[in-house]
């Protein structure tokens, strides 16, 4: 097996030219199915992971595909994404069988839990617009 690989890394030295080419011109022919493959995918894995975890914001309800958000329940989903140094959460969370310590919110309360440390909906005392 090691010698296969040492002959496939000799063959791709000595022809580098030529397979990077063939290589850009096969990726600029199919580049718009390959776009459209990426983001059908990307969609499934959402939908798939967005079922597992609920399929509706844990705070408010709301069911709307377009405005839910995985969410890192206890708040190190910066930290936890440069842990993984995976760019598609729901990639990791696939492979991870879906883990503890996730769950879905819609992005109205993921954006009001991250900016104020807690959603409206769970605050006692409501800011009240003066305008």
């Amino acid at each position: 097996m090691r010698n296969q690989k040492q002959n496939s890394a000799n063959f791709y030295i000595r022809h580098k030219e030529k397979i990077d080419a063939r290589n850009k011109a096969w990726y600029e022919a199919n580049r718009e199915k390959m776009r459209q493959y990426q983001k059908d995918l990307n969609r499934k894995q959402r939908l798939m992971v967005l079922e597992a975890y609920g399929n509706c914001c844990q705070c408010c309800g709301e069911s709307v595909y377009e405005f839910l958000a995985i969410d890192h329940v206890n708040g190190d989903g910066a930290k936890h994404r440069k842990e993984i140094g995976e760019r598609n959460l729901y990639r990791w969370l696939i492979k991870n069988n879906f883990p503890s310590g996730f769950q879905v919110l819609c992005h109205n309360c993921n954006f009001a839990k991250g900016h104020y440390g807690k959603c409206p909906h769970q605050m006692e005392e409501k800011w009240v617009s003066t305008t």
